[in-house]
């Protein structure tokens, strides 16, 4: 079983789909709240596109040593404060139509395993939802998934010391998972059992 701090930036409840993956468990808190956590007790800490990344900077050395010490990060969202070593501020792509925001696939990987150009690319047959542009990844990162005719990276994992840094480069992750495979879960269980553990 993986435990994960789920952090919140908004009213309202986490995602149901939190209580269906009975394999893990999510501790889930608003965003200003987490410095009383102890973050080595978690495989991987959540952050949402509305994280407030001036606090997260400040928790900067935190992180840092949490991941290097074997934990995981994973951030959704369009980076405008860079708060750790490596991330880069957002550059959108110039859209010049659907082959513009086509999504594709880079690198076979777990976390990747099973979807399709389509699954991401269309959000109710409309494209632009999953990433419209990127957070350039540092050097040694993989890249999971680009956007556009030059291929921007959208989607990028790095290891840092025994933990990884996961940064998506547009609206929450999950929400595009799970529509991949709204009865099963299975894209979205496969992301946790990776950081988890469960999987390499």
């Amino acid at each position: 079983m993986g435990r994960f701090l789920w952090l919140m930036n908004t009213p309202g409840a986490p995602p149901d789909f939190l209580h269906q993956l009975t394999e893990h468990r999510f501790d889930v808190v608003q965003q200003y709240e987490m410095e009383r956590a102890e973050f080595g007790d978690y495989d991987g800490i959540i952050t949402g596109m509305h994280s407030d990344q001036r606090h997260l900077a400040s928790l900067g050395d935190r992180l840092g040593a949490y991941i290097d010490a074997g934990g995981a990060l994973i951030f959704s969202g369009h980076v405008s404060h860079p708060f750790l070593p490596g991330l880069t501020p957002f550059r959108p792509v110039e859209q010049k139509g659907l082959e513009s925001l086509r999504i594709h696939l880079e690198t076979p990987h777990p976390l990747t395993e099973g979807l399709t150009s389509d699954h991401l690319t269309f959000q109710r047959t409309v494209a632009g939802f999953y990433g419209r542009g990127g957070n350039p990844p540092p050097p040694g990162a993989t890249v999971l998934s680009s956007v556009g005719f030059d291929r921007v990276p959208v989607d990028w994992i790095e290891r840092r010391g025994k933990g990884w840094l996961y940064v998506h480069c547009g609206n929450d992750l999950w929400a595009h998972y799970r529509r991949a495979d709204p009865e099963g879960l299975g894209h979205l269980r496969r992301v946790f059992d990776f950081f988890a553990g469960a999987t390499v």
